[in-house]
């Protein structure tokens, strides 16, 4: 996978999936977030890029702007 496939990616994961009420749901997002992870520790820039997109989600105020792929292009 590449650095925009990645970014992609990451712009579709569902990132609230652990408060699904729906099991289905929920195990599909806890799938998607471990191949997500997974991938991310072969590539440090993808490493970064995962971490920078679940601080923008999750901590907002820390991070109030959406991460933007060209941050991460050579």
């Amino acid at each position: 996978m590449d650095i925009v496939e990645y970014f992609e990616a990451l712009g579709h994961h569902d990132w609230t999936y652990n408060y699904s009420d729906d099991h289905r749901a929920w195990t599909k997002g806890l799938a998607e977030s471990t191949r997500l992870q997974s991938i991310a520790q072969e590539n440090t820039t993808l490493l970064r890029m995962y971490k920078d997109y679940a601080d923008y989600v999750f901590n907002p105020i820390d991070s109030p702007e959406k991460p933007k792929l060209e941050d991460y292009l050579p």
